[in-house]
């Protein structure tokens, strides 16, 4: 069956329903439990709830993109070191294109804000 992907890497990573927050109230929570985390704790965190927090986060700030940390608005200053730590396990193979790219959760929440605008 074709898929709209040009690469064998599916188009979202394993345990992706996991990853995407049902609502604003559950990404706060998930993005809170790493937020005040300094980047020696962030380094232990387990790759899953890396990615809980990392894509939680991106489903809260659907505006901005994983490439442009350095120059993220200081309203979400606070994310910097999950961001360091997400962009050090990608370059280091840990976390694959897919799952540093949480381009689901950004359309999750895009329908979601459709669907309650509705």
């Amino acid at each position: 069956m074709p898929t709209a992907y040009d690469n064998d890497e599916p188009p979202h990573p394993e345990g992706f329903p996991q990853l995407i927050p049902e609502d604003h109230a559950t990404a706060m929570q998930r993005f809170e439990a790493v937020r005040t985390l300094d980047p020696t704790a962030l380094a232990g965190l387990g790759k899953q709830d890396l990615l809980i927090a990392w894509w939680s986060f991106f489903w809260l700030e659907a505006a901005l993109h994983p490439d442009d940390a350095e120059v993220w608005p200081e309203e979400v200053a606070e994310a910097l070191p999950l961001a360091a730590e997400a962009l050090r396990r990608y370059e280091a193979g840990e976390i694959a294109d897919g799952e540093y790219y949480p381009a689901e959760a950004v359309r999750h929440r895009i329908l979601h804000e459709r669907a309650k605008g509705s």
